[in-house]
């Protein structure tokens, strides 16, 4: 599927969303802990610094694998042998 040989920008996608929640996993282990209080502001800093590619990477994978396009490139029963 040509859109997935676009493998620079897909990786860097993942890389920045990647740290994003690396970052939001300490922050809510350390809320858990109560090493630190949860605070709204700080909390949304974080979702902020990666929610914009994360809404577009899953936004362009849903269209990039919606039945219209996935019939393209693939065959019903190639679909079914995929492993999940």
């Amino acid at each position: 599927m040509p859109a997935f040989r676009k493998e620079l920008e897909l990786l860097t996608q993942h890389k920045q969303i990647h740290k994003g929640l690396d970052k939001l996993t300490k922050y809510m282990d350390e809320c858990s802990s109560g090493e630190r209080d949860m605070r709204l502001p700080e909390l949304k800093e974080i979702l902020d610094s990666f929610g914009t590619v994360l809404w577009q990477h899953l936004d362009d994978e849903v269209a990039q694998l919606g039945a219209e396009n996935m019939r393209k490139y693939w065959t019903k029963e190639e679909m079914i042998r995929l492993p999940m």
